[in-house]
């Protein structure tokens, strides 16, 4: 809409926030400055397993052995030594490490496995000989009738 002339039949001075009016024949954009990507070869999908390898911002494995894979196999193992009470603490840590390196895919499953077995059958061999020793107290003993 353009304003009307003024009283004295000059023109109305421009409107300073009025939008700016590109000519119609501006010359075309440059050429792009990077060539298109070419697709990838058909032998090799990308990206490889569902994710660009070179994502800075994908989740990354923890590095070294998981903490509590080590204390599993240890406390196991410890068991043999103490009469088998550490190995209860082996068994638990090896389930929450076995759960663990599965959630995080950190290293260390196999010896949470490992301190998960180690630990149960010494668990079980040592309630298989209180169980023994409960046996042959109770069965030796005789009351003497006075």
């Amino acid at each position: 809409m353009t304003n009307p002339p003024l009283p004295d039949g000059t023109p109305p001075p421009p409107d300073p926030y009025a939008p700016v009016d590109y000519p119609a024949n501006y010359p075309p954009l440059p050429p792009p400055v990077y060539p298109t990507p070419y697709p990838p070869a058909a032998g090799y999908p990308y990206p490889p397993y569902g994710g660009d390898p070179f994502d800075p911002y994908r989740p990354l494995k923890p590095p070294g052995t998981n903490g509590k894979a080590i204390a599993a196999l240890v406390c196991s193992l410890s068991g043999l030594v103490f009469c088998g009470l550490p190995s209860i603490a082996g068994i638990i840590l090896g389930i929450l490490a076995m759960r663990e390196t599965k959630r995080t895919g950190q290293d260390g499953f196999g010896l949470a496995v490992a301190g998960l077995a180690i630990g149960a059958v010494i668990v079980v061999l040592m309630l298989l000989y209180v169980a023994f020793m409960v046996f042959i107290v109770s069965s030796s003993t005789s009351y003497n009738n006075y």
